[in-house]
């Protein structure tokens, strides 16, 4: 399972970002911290920063060519005001007559699904034809 690394955070401006608010009474944003509880940000600034750089280290992305599927598991940093659903990791599997995802409240609940879906596609989909098995 091939975690994304993340990019190195450039310096910031010498004069800091401009702010980009978000309004408290609109949709929530959220961030991981340190340990990777998801904290709500209030600047679209800090949220897309994060996701580009930080972020991309609460994604694995696995390609099961063999199979034409495509696993993926990221930190959907976004909560609606419409219910009280907090942030969650999501687990997308595509492929053919596939179309589903799973979701997670934490990094380890994801990654686990993550392997298991994995595991479940080796397990019952058929190999693509032409692709053996190597034996």
């Amino acid at each position: 399972m091939p975690r994304l690394q993340p990019m190195p955070r450039p310096p910031a401006p010498p004069d800091g970002y401009d702010p980009c608010p978000i309004d408290p009474n609109y949709d929530r944003y959220y961030i991981l911290d340190e340990a990777g509880q998801p904290v709500r940000v209030y600047d679209y600034g800090v949220h897309a920063r994060w996701e580009s750089f930080e972020g991309k280290a609460f994604q694995i992305r696995d390609m099961l060519t063999d199979y034409g599927v495509e696993v993926w598991t990221y930190f959907s940093g976004w909560g609606s005001l419409r219910d009280d659903e907090p942030p969650v990791f999501r687990t997308t599997v595509r492929g053919p007559l596939l179309d589903k995802t799973f979701r997670s409240l934490t990094w380890e609940e994801a990654e686990d699904k993550h392997r298991r879906v994995i595991e479940k596609v080796r397990r019952t989909m058929s190999r693509k034809p032409g692709v053996s098995d190597g034996a």
